[in-house]
């Protein structure tokens, strides 16, 4: 009865053991299938994930430079290696976007740059076309796309518009590539990344829909982009992907078996389906168990168990019995049964613990070794294959491996480790190589810890290893292409800049050191605002970044804006910044291209100084023209307006001589000469403005001229003004002529009483002034050197600057119609101008004016002029030959002279003047206009003359020299000049004055 209920509990025990190990084994099978579906799925998303990285490259490629062209686009792309690193990727396309009223043009523009062929396909009536301009490697089946519309297929469009609502990747439905010819074609799809308008603002979807120019297209064919994914075990699982969330053969994109139908013949143990989204699409993945999975995976220790527990239950039963026939017989049978079923389960427990894996034992003593049908079959060998030996277990361990397996195999075996595991390779049958995971455990031992016996397992971790390998690769690829993005980084023109969503520093490449001072490891980790933004925009930008984390509109790319940052040093860059938007785990990041635009800045202020300086120097040709205008206009009209005056005023002098006494007619005669005075200081006035003034310059200290003029001008200014005049003892000499100079301070002074009204202060300070340029104060038209400074300032109304800007125009007047010729101030400009000088005002409305001169210094003693107050005009009866063209002038000349006593002789050309010289007789005086008609001129005449006579004076008039005798606007030297119109007085004294300095040089010689 005891041998019954023995033989029962021991089955029961066996059945509870062969279920448990069944359940291991299906458990262990279910873990396995989950492990590769998790690494299957993880593989897809990372290779779609590098996948879109190279798209964002390409992205940041075109957003780095304005404008790329089709070679850059080719050496680009030819960089990435496609085909090489990429495999499933066709190419990259970029797909501008055209209008429709511009296809024509566009298709006439890509065929010049060597496309003869080119042109949009299929034809649409859309407004809007969107073609592929550039597709790299530009061959092969990617010939057949390039001038293809994308915008005609609704499946890309879909795409195409998601990519630029969202300025996301988008990937389109199921397509079929147009770079398919027919021959085992595949199911493809297309990645699109939206290129924006440079500069422009793209944070709202309307925004992004108005400015988007183009994509960048990426087409896949499935199976090529599958190819090589599931490694090795490839073939452990069936697996396909369907385009969206439902199974079906229209949404069908991939099948690892080329017949999909072949795969429902196979009733799958295990099965499971994931979603993931690639490119804002969802993707259906259906993974079943494979025939060759499940049959590696089945076991037959479960079964193992079952026989061993029923063979050991009739042992204990029988030895049971046996202890009914004959106890000492039975003792000892069930001592050696225990023993044995204790090793035996020992063994199984092991075995069990170990499910699906081969099994050995080590007998050190013998050292014979058991290895299980499983540890063979693992190999691929077969039961009698293999002998019991522990040197066959050697023999099948890697060359590479043997040195370390032995070592940790002698320390287990000698006690020092108390448990034995290590992964080695070992030779399979074939002669391949599979990774082993070896564990063991001793059974018994020596008093020394010396095992005598050890019982373990091996298990194939050999898909295990490749899986490993095969994430290593790929993460080697993801650091590869990191690398490859860190060095274009590096490499780029551009600083470039990375943020996480707290705003701090992630990313700091060459560029950003070069532009900021800041190295990368002073950069990294700190906060973007405190760094490189200006403290008075710190804040701005903080709620900036807050309001980009906070709202939908996450990408920022291309919207290219120009800002300030702040250099190490302290300095202020001008940059240019594109930001871009990249979603985190949490939150957005932000990556930032920032382009120092110093040097452009400074150009476009030179542009505009330059703009400013053409303008300035338009302004100054226009001024120039205006007064060479004037100028003709005025010499045209001088000589004969002075020549006019002259017969007049000649008239009224010998008329006053002819009729004195008679004070009726002389009070008459009277205003007649004050006319022809008036007529003759306009025409002056007009020629000092032009320039056209012959000026008699001779070495003067303005101070002493400025010192006899006071009186004259306090009685110009009247009682209610006060002049106040300041200047040093040792102030230089210039060399003007001393009547002009005379002239611009009394019309300063006359313009000044006329802006102070109600009364006030003139002051004329003079000075020596030493421009240089350090001299910030001083006009900025005055060249450096030595200059006497003329100041002279009222405390007036003042001008405004539209008055400031016509103050030297001629006839410009603020004064009532009838008051003044507006003449003074455009007479000083000519004569300082062409004295050398300078010029400028400096006036505000109610705080007067002041008006600067600057004449240059001249190292010559100041030169005296004898007074001639009082001399009453003398005449002489030397003879004097009169030579003039106009008959009226010549009789008016020839009859004032004659009242003086002279002896006259008249000639109405050079060439009869000429005449009369060779005559013989004698000439004291050649009297002679300068502009004359006919072959001689009147400098001829004149050097002829000294040839007949030596001691010939000559004494030149006119009323406008036309630059004859006149050098720089100056006459020349030894040149003696009575401009028209004249009166008696002056005539009388200037005829006396060239006798006598000819009558000076005569004694002189005679001396010598």
């Amino acid at each position: 009865m005891l041998a019954i209920v023995v033989f029962i509990f021991a089955l029961a025990v066996t059945l509870f053991l062969g279920n448990s190990a069944k359940a291991y084994s299906e458990q262990g099978l279910k873990a396995e299938f989950n492990f590769q579906v998790r690494q299957t799925t993880k593989r897809i998303e990372e290779r779609m994930a590098t996948y879109e990285q190279v798209q964002r490259g390409a992205q940041a490629f075109l957003m780095a430079s304005d404008s790329v062209n089709r070679e850059e686009f080719r050496l680009y792309v030819s960089s990435l290696r496609l085909e090489e690193k990429y495999p499933g990727i066709q190419g990259l396309a970029i797909s501008q976007i055209v209008p429709k009223d511009m296809k024509e043009q566009h298709i006439a523009t890509v065929r010049r740059e060597g496309f003869p062929n080119y042109t949009i396909f299929p034809t649409s009536e859309r407004d809007t076309i969107s073609t592929i301009t550039h597709i790299e490697p530009f061959s092969g089946l990617n010939l057949r796309a390039h001038g293809y519309d994308m915008l005609t297929d609704s499946v890309r469009r879909e795409a195409m518009e998601r990519a630029r609502d969202t300025g996301q990747a988008a990937a389109s439905g199921k397509v079929k590539l147009i770079q398919e010819n027919g021959e085992r074609d595949q199911s493809g799809l297309v990645m699109y990344f939206p290129v924006y308008r440079r500069g422009a603002t793209v944070t709202t979807v309307e925004e992004r829909r108005k400015n988007i120019v183009a994509w960048i297209g990426a087409p896949f064919r499935m199976n090529d982009l599958m190819a090589g994914l599931g490694g090795e075990r490839s073939s452990d699982i069936i697996m396909a992907i369907y385009d969206g969330n439902e199974v079906s053969n229209q949404a069908l994109l991939f099948h690892s078996i080329e017949t999909p139908s072949q795969s429902l013949n196979h009733a799958s143990l295990l099965q499971a389906q994931e979603q993931i989204t690639v490119g804002g699409r969802p993707w259906t993945l259906l993974i079943r168990s494979s025939p060759v999975f499940e049959t590696r995976l089945q076991s037959s220790e479960p079964t193992i168990i079952v026989l061993g527990g029923v063979i050991a239950s009739a042992i204990l039963s029988i030895l049971f019995w046996s202890l009914a026939s004959g106890r000492k017989r039975a003792l000892a049978l069930a001592n050696s049964m225990t023993n044995h079923l204790r090793e035996s389960e020992f063994r199984w427990k092991y075995a069990l613990e170990g499910a699906g894996d081969g099994v050995w034992d080590l007998d050190t003593a013998t050292g014979k070794i058991m290895f299980s049908k499983r540890w063979k079959e693992m190999l691929g060998y077969a039961d009698s294959d293999l002998k019991g030996e522990q040197s066959e277990w050697v023999r099948l361990i890697h060359p590479e491996d043997l040195s370390a397996t032995m070592r940790i195999a002698d320390e287990f075996l000698s006690g020092v480790r108390p448990t034995y595991s290590n992964e080695f390779r070992m030779q399979c049958k074939d002669g391949s190589w599979k990774w082993i995971l070896a564990r063991g455990t001793a059974v018994s031992r020596t008093n020394d810890g010396a095992i005598l016996r050890a019982i373990g397992t091996h298990t194939d971790i050999t898909e295990h290893k490749q899986n490993e390998e095969a994430l290593q690769e790929s993460n080697n690829r993801l650091a590869m292409e990191q690398h490859r993005m860190r060095v274009i980084l590096e490499n780029s023109h551009d600083a470039f800049v990375a943020l996480d969503s707290d705003g701090h520093i992630t990313d700091w490449n060459v560029k950003a050191e070069q532009t900021f001072g800041w190295t990368s490891e002073e950069a990294l980790g700190k906060d973007f605002a405190d760094l490189i933004i200006p403290r008075e925009h710190r804040e701005a930008h903080r709620r900036e970044m807050m309001q980009f984390s906070e709202t939908d509109n996450k990408n920022l790319t291309s919207n290219v804006i120009e800002a300030a940052a702040l250099h190490k040093d302290g300095h202020v860059v001008p940059v240019e910044l594109a930001l871009a938007g990249v979603p985190q785990l949490e939150g957005f990041a932000v990556s930032a291209f920032i382009r120092d635009i110093s040097e452009r800045k400074e150009a476009e202020r030179n542009q505009a100084e330059r703009a400013k300086a053409l303008e300035e120097a338009r302004v100054a040709l226009q001024h120039s023209q205006k007064l060479e205008a004037v100028g003709k206009l005025t010499g045209g009209v001088a000589h004969d307006f002075n020549n006019v005056l002259q017969t007049i005023g000649g008239n009224v002098e010998l008329l006053r001589f002819m009729l004195a006494g008679q004070h009726a007619i002389e009070k008459r005669l009277d205003g007649v000469m004050s006319a022809v005075d008036r007529g003759a200081k306009l025409s002056s006035q007009l020629l000092a403005f032009a320039r056209r003034q012959p000026l008699q310059p001779v070495v003067i200290n303005p101070s002493r001229i400025v010192v006899e003029m006071e009186d004259l001008l306090q009685r110009a200014l009247g009682e209610a003004i006060a002049l106040q005049t300041s200047f040093p003892e040792n102030l230089w000499n210039v060399a003007v002529d001393r009547g002009q100079f005379e002239n611009v301070v009394l019309n300063l002074t006359i313009n000044a009483r006329d802006a102070m009204p109600d009364g006030g202060i003139l002051s004329i300070v003079l000075k020596n002034e030493t421009v240089s340029s350090r001299s910030m104060h001083l006009g900025k038209h005055v060249p450096d050197g030595e200059y006497v400074f003329v100041l002279v300032a009222d405390n007036g109304i003042g001008m405004s600057n539209e008055v400031l800007d016509q103050a030297f125009e001629p006839f410009f007047t603020t004064k009532p119609l009838g008051v003044g010729t507006g003449l003074g101030l455009s007479m000083a400009y000519g004569f300082v101008k062409q004295s050398g000088g300078y010029i400028q005002i400096d006036s505000a409305p109610g705080e007067g004016t002041a008006i600067s001169i600057y004449l240059p210094k001249v190292p010559e003693a100041e030169e005296t002029v004898p007074s001639e107050e009082g001399e009453a005009p003398v005449g002489g009866s030397e003879t004097i030959l009169v030579v003039e063209d106009d008959a009226e002038v010549r009789a008016t000349v020839v009859g004032l002279l004659s009242d003086l006593g002279y002896e006259v002789i008249e000639a109405h050309d050079g060439e009869s003047g000429l005449d009369r010289l060779r005559s013989g007789k004698h000439v004291d005086l050649l009297f002679t206009d300068v502009v004359m008609p006919g072959p001689i001129s009147s400098p001829m005449l004149a050097q002829e003359g000294k040839v007949l006579i030596p001691d010939l004076a000559v004494l030149f008039t006119s009323g406008y020299t036309r630059n004859a005798l006149v050098s720089g606007g100056q006459l020349e030297k030894g040149v003696q000049l009575l401009s028209k119109p004249y009166n008696r007085e002056q005539l009388a004294k200037r005829i006396r004055q060239v006798l006598a300095s000819s009558t000076v040089k005569k004694d002189f010689q005679r001396l010598a």
